[in-house]
């Protein structure tokens, strides 16, 4: 999947991923707010003249559905303006009787915002449980696609085709084109990522079929909304008036999709329905033939069944992807928007943040303590590691990390993070005895410390398995683990990045061993580098799978990669990652994780205090900690500072209009620390095995110990 990209040129190639042989799918629940619909068209069995509007019991009982079978994408659909059916008007009248008028009716303009109450309140049901709503509700006013926004990652519209006498849209009210595409373009002014599509086999010819995907073409390239088109074939339905009319040949449908992915912009996907083209079953294509003509997508794959076509089962997800795979491409699932989108998810995130976890934003007095920067790795994003005998190393002896920790408290510190770099001197022993000492003489410090990079390290020098290691650890006073150490937990980039740290596996094992052992942990993702997309969401569906199965992870940090004295950012053209981006991978990793981990925390010191209030509006409610001494993102070009006072988050905080509160590790109250003295850590024997390098190195040696002045230095 890794070749050389020159168009990085001049300098040196950029690694290029394979991008083309992705196909990707959503697991969604379909929740019909009506199945009246004033359209009559010729090939419709959706439509019904009776039954009246979705009960809030069913919709309770379809989201308990998704939670069970872990879907994120909700489908909201009903038919074409069924408010101004007079029956539904009276129903919308009867469940929001604010809306009606004297007399207690509903019509026009009132009656539509009626309706999309009901979706409102359907949507904001489906992000209270942190599941994703796409609204697909036949055309709509702006004032409508406005209010449903915030309450919808993406929202769709068929354009069908261009033209008016098609025989399929033939009824009293039928579907305009032009009002289709003036709701297209509306969504696209407002920024609302979309899909759309084309139906082929209704009447239509080749020449139709391109004149819709030109017209799709242009609404792109105006707004940059639209993420995918489906090209979908019609299937006869009995009791129709098109009952008879044939479905659209295998040839049909490859033209069809080839004429799609020539025409539209590449950034835009090509989607086929799995369930409609199953090949000699349905009388047309199969839409694993489809793929071999660009279609990239396979839409969502609704466990309750497809309304629309009801009599057409979707495969069950395992056969889909175990097909996909058999035709050498690359099966993922997606959220119901794609991570490339240009359209603006800023506002949907922020709604899922409010439902999920409110306005407090949280953050932690802590201070970094690094033992070292002395290692033995090799990780080309690092600007920390030095070599033992290089001028700007260090190494921390017990009495100058004691003086540190002295002054956190001091200060108000709840938690010591402690991470460092791997050296031969750094075993098992030293740390357990350390941990005890500072527990001994601080009982309620929390330490945050060993990534688990340092984990599978100390296992190593001591010979003895992960749990074990964790289970020492745990006694010896270890509070949480920092998920670091993770950086894209995709096989091909950390073969370039980091081919010697420990693998997607081996991580993924340290970490669920420790949340096995109780130890709780956090999560990272280091972005902005050689990665693509696709490996962005690859590693936050690894998190989240950990998440599901252990319910251990405490929150995910972003971390921007800082391209500056580091090896990485020699050897490739590494731009410095743009705030935009990072607000846009926040507000995706608050729709990815949803339910599952509701803690997005994203780094001051990589994007700046005004970063992280900016990012409190894209669904971030952590602020992160106050640190006090941060050097191993400054090590790599962080300007950001190295300490940030109680004072100014708060300010930040509330300066975004949001309430600041204190938390602790595990982000429930912090407890006051105690400081029981010096005399409570004497030993008669300290186990230092660093000595003999640090009177080796005069440069080690000569930093400590630290006096308590320079302890405090950030």
């Amino acid at each position: 999947m890794l070749g050389l990209d020159a168009s990085a040129s001049p300098g040196p190639l950029m690694p290029a991923w394979d991008t083309d042989r992705l196909v990707t799918y959503s697991r969604s629940v379909t929740v019909d707010l009506t199945y009246r619909c004033l359209a009559r068209c010729g090939y419709c069995e959706y439509r019904s003249d009776e039954g009246s509007l979705v009960l809030e019991t069913e919709v309770e009982r379809l989201l308990d559905l998704a939670e069970a079978n872990r879907c994120r994408e909700v489908l909201v659909m009903a038919g074409e303006r069924p408010w101004d059916i007079a029956d539904v008007a009276a129903a919308l009248a009867e469940r929001f009787p604010a809306r009606a008028d004297g007399s207690g009716a509903l019509s026009g303009d009132d009656a539509e915002d009626a309706f999309i109450d009901l979706a409102v309140e359907v949507c904001r049901a489906a992000m209270r449980r942190g599941l994703l709503p796409h609204s697909n509700l036949g055309v709509l006013s702006r004032r409508s696609l406005q209010r449903l926004k915030p309450w919808n990652v993406s929202m769709g519209l068929m354009l069908e085709n261009l033209r008016e006498d098609l025989k399929a849209h033939s009824g009293a009210y039928h579907k305009v084109p032009a009002e289709r595409i003036r709701h297209i373009a509306e969504a696209g002014e407002l920024r609302i990522p979309f899909t759309t599509g084309i139906l082929v086999g209704i009447g239509e010819s080749g020449d139709d079929r391109r004149a819709a995907l030109d017209a799709i073409t242009d609404l792109h390239r105006r707004y940059g909304h639209i993420e995918e088109v489906i090209v979908q074939d019609f299937q006869p339905k009995p009791g129709t008036p098109m009952a008879d009319h044939p479905a659209p040949d295998a040839a049909t449908m490859a033209e069809a999709v080839r004429d799609a992915r020539r025409i539209l912009p590449p950034e835009v996907r090509v989607q086929v329905p799995p369930n409609l083209l199953a090949g000699l079953p349905t009388g047309t294509a199969d839409w694993a033939d489809l793929l071999d003509e660009g279609a990239r997508d396979l839409g969502g794959i609704s466990i309750n069944g497809d309304s629309v076509s009801p009599r057409h089962a979707w495969p069950a997800v395992e056969a889909i992807e175990s097909k996909v795979r058999a035709r050498n491409y690359r099966p993922m699932e997606r959220l119901p928007l794609y991570a490339e989108s240009s359209a603006d998810l800023q506002a949907a995130a922020d709604s899922l943040r409010q439902e999920l976890v409110g306005d407090e934003v949280t953050y932690v007095v802590n201070r970094n303590v690094n033992v070292t920067n002395s290692c033995v790795g090799s990780c080309l994003f690092c600007g920390f590691r030095r070599n033992p005998n290089d001028d700007g190393a260090y190494w921390h002896d017990r009495n100058a990390i004691f003086v540190k920790i002295e002054d956190a408290v001091r200060r108000g510190a709840t938690e010591i993070c402690m991470q460092s770099g791997l050296m031969p001197d750094l075993d098992l022993r030293f740390f357990l005895e350390l941990f005890e000492d500072i527990k001994s003489r601080w009982p309620e410090l929390h330490l945050h410390a060993l990534s688990p990079e340092e984990i599978r390290w100390l296992a190593s020098l001591d010979h003895k398995p992960v749990r074990s290691v964790l289970q020492d650890l745990k006694a010896a006073g270890l509070g949480t683990l920092p998920g670091t150490a993770a950086e894209v937990l995709v096989e091909e980039v950390r073969q370039v990045i980091c081919p010697n740290k420990l693998d997607t596996a081996a991580w993924i094992d340290v970490v669920r061993t420790a949340h096995e052992v109780g130890f709780k942990t956090t999560s990272t993702l280091m972005y902005g580098h050689i990665e693509n997309w696709e490996h962005r969401m690859r590693h936050m569906q690894v998190i989240r799978d950990l998440q599901r199965e252990t319910g251990g992870i405490t929150e995910f940090v972003l971390l921007p990669f800082q391209n500056e004295h580091n090896p990485l950012s020699k050897r490739y053209p590494i731009a410095p990652v743009p705030l935009e981006e990072s607000l846009k991978l926040t507000a995706l990793a608050r729709l990815y994780f949803g339910k599952d981990l509701p803690n997005i925390q994203t780094s001051w010191v990589k994007i700046g205090p005004e970063g992280v209030a900016e990012s409190l509006r894209w669904g971030a409610n952590d602020f992160g900690g106050t640190l006090m001494e941060e050097s191993i993102s400054r090590s790599s070009g962080a300007d950001h500072g190295s300490n940030l006072e109680v004072e100014e988050i708060v300010s930040a905080i509330t300066g975004a209009g949001r309430i600041p509160r204190e938390r602790s590790t595990e982000y429930g109250a912090p407890v006051p620390v105690r400081d029981l003295g010096a005399i409570t850590t004497k030993r008669s024997e300290v186990h230092d095995p660093s000595l003999p390098r640090r009177q080796k190195h005069p440069n080690l040696a000569r930093l400590k110990p630290l006096d308590a002045a320079v302890a405090r230095q950030a």
